[in-house]
């Protein structure tokens, strides 16, 4: 489930054209997204770093602003 939520959460970085205007929060979700996928990829081949609920619930905290933009974009296109 947390592949899922990763892999969703690219596809709607590359959907969007400019996912964030202003350069440093662009910069701390970049690092957070990276972060998360470094757990990830450590978490499923080497050791468990935490449990699997708390990694989804890291996910999906991290995605989530990115899920905002897009549905804020989508509805600017509509109008």
């Amino acid at each position: 489930m947390t592949f899922l939520i990763i892999m969703a959460g690219l596809f709607m970085l590359i959907l969007l054209e400019k996912p964030f205007e202003k350069r440093t929060s662009g910069l701390i979700f970049l690092v957070s997204y990276l972060l998360l996928i470094a757990v990830y990829v450590i978490q499923s081949t080497f050791v468990e770093l935490v449990p699997d609920g708390f990694l989804i619930m890291i996910a999906g905290v991290v995605i989530f602003p990115l899920f905002v933009r897009l549905v804020v974009s989508s509805q600017k296109t509509r109008s």
